[in-house]
C-alpha cells in the first residue's frame, strides 16, 4: 500500500494539451483527419472517466477506452496518490475521489451533461462505511464494505451521509414488475416522510438494541428502541392510508409489524402488499424481518401464491443524471425537481490487480464491446437453473424474461446445467455457483455479452479470496460482469434480476441495463464497458453547413439530419464543441454555431441525435474544423494511423 499523501486532481481540462501535476503526464487531443460518423458509442459526451495517474495500467486502460469511445479530453479526470487498489474509507472516497471529481467536472463546464462516472483500473474497488455507521452496527443481510460503483451510483445519499444508500429498495430507476393497481402520486413532503422513516428503520436495525433475531422469532422490540419502532410504524401507517397501493410502504410496514411482534397485523399488511403487486416469493420467504411469520400456514400459502404469479415489466428507459425518480420508478416532471432521487451510472472499466485481468485481456474485451454496438447479435442468452440456492434466488423471473426476449427478437434458453455446455453462441449468461471454469464449458462468448454469476465473493478481487471472480467472464471476452465486494447473504436485491438482459435487448447500454435490474446496488461492483449496446438501433447523422477540415469564422448555420430505423424518429439534436455542450435543436430546425466563442485553431464539433422514444438511443457525427476569427490559424494536427492508435484521431494519456 502506498503511503497516504494529499490526493490531487490533475488539471487535464479544456484546450488541446493539458499538463498534469506529476511526472510530466499529459493529455493530448488529436483531431480526426476527416468527418467521421461514429456508431460505436452510447454517449461518450456523457461519460466522465477517472484515472489513477500514478498507475501505468490505469493510464493504458484509459488510453484504450478514450481511443475506442472518443471520450472528450475535458471529461478525463486524473487522480494522484491513490493509496490502495482495494478498500478505502468512506471519508476518503467522499473527500478524495467523489467530491473532487464532481467539482472538477463542474469547473470545466461539462458537469451538467455527465450521466456516467466511470473508473479506469487500479482504483479502490470497495469502500469501508464504518465512519458513516458511527455507533450503529449492521446486521445481516446488510453487510459492508460497499462497492466503488454502487456508492458512486448513489452519490447524493453518500455525499449527505444518508444511510438510506444501504436500503435494498433505494434504486428507483430500477424497472419493476408492473402492479395490478397503480399507486397515487407522491408529494415532496410524502417522499421526505418515507425516506426519513426508512432511514430510522435502518438505523434501529443497525443499532445495538436490534429487533428480534432468528433465535428470538416471537420477541417484540423492547427497551430504548421501542418508541422509535413505534415512530417508524406510525409513519408507514400514515403513508399507507394515502398510498394504499404502494408495495414499498406496505411491505416495509409488514416487516416493522413483524419485528415488533404484531404478527397478525403483519400478515394482514403483507396480504395487502401482495394484492398491490408484491410478488417476490424468494425475498419474502428468506427476509429475516419476517422470521416471526415463517411458521404460519397463512404465510406459507401466501408465499406459494407469489410463486405462481406471472409478470409484466415496466418499460425500459434511457438514463439521464438530471432525471429525478419516484419510488414507483417514474420520472418527475420539471416542476417537481426537489422530490425524487438522482443517480449517476457507474462501472469500472477493468481490474488489473489481485484477481483481475491482464492488460491484453482488458484491451480485448473493450475492443470487442465497442465493435458490438448496433450489431444485433444472433446468439442466445442462457439462464442456469439448478438446485443451487444461487440460481433459485433469481429463477422466479426466468420464464418471463425468456418470453420478453422472444418478443424483442432475441433467443433465450433456460438450461439445467451450471454453465451452458458446448454452445458457440453465448450472447449473455446468468448463472449461480460458487466456483466454475469457463474453459471447461467449451462455449464461446460473443462480443457485447453480459455474463454474471450470483455468488458471494466474485466481486472481492484482491488476491487470496475464494470463489471464481467475475473477471473470469471478462477474460473470455464478455463486455461486462458484476459481483458483490463481500458476503451479501444471497439477497436477491443486491444482484441483477433476469430482466437485465431484456433491457439490454431493448437497446439500452450495458450500464443502463444493469441499473434497471438491481434494487439495492450499494454492494455490487460492475466491471466492463458501460456504453456497450449490441441491440441499439443507432441513428446515422448527417450535417449541412460545416464540411470536415473547413476554416470558418463568425456564425455558421448548421442543419442536422439523421437516418433512423423503421418506427423511430429523432427527438432532438445536441451540439458539442471540444466536449462542451453548446445547445440543441429540433429536427428540421437550424442551429447557429457562434465560432467567436471558440479559440482560433483546431476544434471539434459533435452532433448527437437522440431518438424520440423512452430509450433515447444516440447516434453522432464528429466534424473537425478550424476557427480563424483572429486572422491566424494553426495547422491541423493529424495522427498517422498506427498499430497503437489504429483510428485516425484519438486522445492519448501518456507519461
Amino acid at each position: 500500500m502506498a503511503m497516504h499523501r494529499e490526493w490531487r486532481v490533475a488539471a487535464c481540462s479544456g484546450g488541446r494539451t493539458w499538463r498534469l501535476a506529476r511526472g510530466g503526464l499529459a493529455v493530448l487531443l488529436v483531431l480526426a483527419a476527416g468527418m467521421e460518423a461514429v456508431r460505436a458509442g452510447g454517449g461518450p459526451e456523457n461519460v466522465a472517466l477517472v484515472v489513477n495517474a500514478d498507475s501505468w495500467a490505469s493510464l493504458a486502460v484509459a488510453n484504450e477506452y478514450v481511443r475506442l469511445r472518443r471520450v472528450p479530453g475535458a471529461q478525463v479526470v486524473c487522480l494522484h496518490d491513490v493509496p490502495t487498489f482495494d478498500t478505502v474509507s468512506v471519508a476518503e472516497f467522499r473527500e478524495k475521489i467523489l467530491r473532487p471529481v464532481l467539482r472538477t467536472l463542474e469547473t470545466r463546464g461539462v458537469g451538467a451533461h455527465i450521466d456516467y462516472l466511470v473508473y479506469s483500473s487500479d482504483l479502490p474497488t470497495a469502500v469501508d462505511i464504518s465512519a458513516d455507521l458511527g455507533t450503529n452496527r449492521l446486521t445481516p443481510p446488510l453487510t459492508q464494505p460497499a462497492s466503488l460503483t454502487g456508492l458512486t451510483y448513489l452519490y447524493p445519499l453518500v455525499l449527505a451521509t444518508n444511510l438510506n444508500y444501504l436500503a435494498l429498495t433505494i434504486n428507483w430507476y430500477m424497472r419493476r414488475v408492473e402492479r395490478p393497481v397503480r399507486d397515487t402520486p407522491w408529494t415532496p413532503a410524502e417522499q421526505q416522510r418515507f425516506r426519513a422513516a426508512m432511514d430510522l428503520f435502518m438505523r434501529i436495525k443497525g443499532g445495538t438494541n436490534a429487533p428480534p433475531s432468528a433465535e428470538q422469532p416471537e420477541a417484540p422490540a423492547v427497551g430504548p428502541d421501542a418508541a422509535r419502532w413505534s415512530e417508524v410504524q406510525a409513519a408507514l401507517e400514515e403513508l399507507g392510508r394515502v398510498h394504499t397501493n404502494s408495495t414499498d410502504v406496505l411491505y416495509n410496514l409488514a416487516c416493522v409489524q413483524a419485528l415488533m411482534g404484531r404478527t397478525n397485523e403483519a400478515m394482514r399488511t403483507l396480504e395487502r402488499a401482495f394484492a398491490a403487486g408484491w410478488w417476490d416469493a424468494n425475498h419474502t420467504e428468506r427476509d429475516p424481518d419476517l422470521v416471526s411469520l415463517r411458521g404460519r400456514q397463512d404465510f406459507q400459502r401466501l408465499v406459494e401464491r407469489m410463486r405462481k404469479m406471472t409478470y409484466k415489466l415496466q418499460p425500459s428507459l434511457g438514463f439521464r443524471a438530471a432525471y429525478q425518480w419516484t419510488p414507483a420508478g417514474e420520472i418527475l416532471p420539471p416542476v417537481a425537481q426537489q422530490a425524487g432521487l438522482r443517480y449517476l451510472l457507474s462501472t469500472m472499466l477493468a481490474v488489473t490487480s489481485g484477481r483481475g485481468n491482464s492488460l491484453a485481456e482488458v484491451t480485448n474485451y473493450l475492443a470487442r464491446s465497442a465493435a458490438a454496438d448496433g450489431t444485433a447479435p444472433t446468439g442466445t442468452i442462457y439462464f442456469s437453473q439448478t438446485d443451487d440456492i444461487r440460481t433459485k434466488s433469481r429463477e422466479w423471473a426466468f420464464l418471463t424474461a425468456v418470453e420478453a426476449l422472444a418478443q424483442a427478437g432475441v433467443r433465450a434458453e433456460i438450461v439445467n446445467t451450471v454453465l451452458p455446455q458446448n454452445r458457440p453462441d453465448i450472447a449473455g449468461a446468468m448463472i449461480g455457483v460458487a466456483d466454475f471454469s469457463w474453459a471447461s464449458a467449451r462455449s464461446t462468448i460473443l462480443p457485447g455479452a453480459i455474463c454474471e454469476n450470483f455468488t458471494s465473493w466474485n466481486g472481492a478481487l484482491r488476491g487470496g479470496e475464494g470463489q471464481t471472480p467475475l473477471t473470469e467472464f471478462l477474460r473470455h471476452g464478455a463486455a461486462g460482469s458484476s459481483g458483490p465486494v463481500t458476503e451479501p447473504y444471497s439477497v436477491q436485491a443486491k444482484f441483477p434480476v433476469a430482466f437485465l438482459h431484456v433491457h439490454y435487448a431493448h437497446g439500452c447500454t450495458l450500464a443502463e441495463a444493469f441499473y434497471q435490474s438491481v434494487s439495492g446496488p450499494y454492494q455490487l461492483l460492475i466491471v466492463g464497458d458501460p456504453l456497450c449496446r449490441p441491440w441499439a438501433r443507432i441513428p446515422r447523422v448527417q450535417l449541412e453547413g460545416l464540411a470536415a477540415r473547413a476554416a470558418v469564422s463568425g456564425t455558421v448555420e448548421l442543419r442536422p439530419a439523421a437516418t433512423v430505423a423503421a418506427g423511430l424518429t429523432i427527438g432532438q439534436f445536441e451540439f458539442y464543441a471540444d466536449g462542451r455542450r453548446l445547445g440543441s435543436c429540433r429536427p428540421g430546425a437550424a442551429f447557429a454555431l457562434d465560432t467567436t466563442a471558440l479559440p482560433d485553431g483546431d476544434n471539434e464539433l459533435r452532433v448527437v441525435a437522440s431518438t424520440a422514444d423512452p430509450i433515447a438511443t444516440q447516434g453522432r457525427l464528429i466534424v473537425p474544423f478550424t476557427v480563424t476569427n483572429r486572422g491566424w490559424r494553426l495547422p491541423m494536427r493529424v495522427r498517422v494511423r498506427s498499430d497503437s492508435c489504429p483510428t485516425i484521431g484519438c486522445m492519448n494519456i501518456f507519461r
